[in-house]
């Protein structure tokens, strides 16, 4: 799964939770927005991969502007956030 699908499955999954989450919350949720392989859930330094990959893309949406952090492991959407999840082409496979 490519980045772009990474970033919008956040997005929306944030969007679903109000449009402010807590990293747990996000990690609890993401898989009602994009589809956890096998490599996703496999165990790396003592968590699935898949919560690796999403503060990886939490990054890169904060440094982006898509993204603010209000609190330690609390992210909320951005304007910029939102209108990216609510394109049409924010389809997520």
């Amino acid at each position: 799964m490519g980045r772009y699908n990474w970033e919008i499955a956040i997005l929306k999954c944030i969007k679903s939770l109000g449009g402010e989450a807590e990293l747990q919350r996000i990690y609890e949720r993401i898989a009602n927005f994009v589809e956890l392989q096998e490599e996703h859930l496999r165990e790396t330094y003592g968590r699935p991969a898949y919560h690796h990959q999403v503060r990886s893309h939490i990054k890169n949406l904060c440094e982006s502007g898509e993204l603010i952090q209000k609190d330690r492991g609390v992210y909320a959407l951005t304007e910029r956030g939102l209108q990216r999840a609510n394109t049409p082409e924010a389809e997520v496979v």
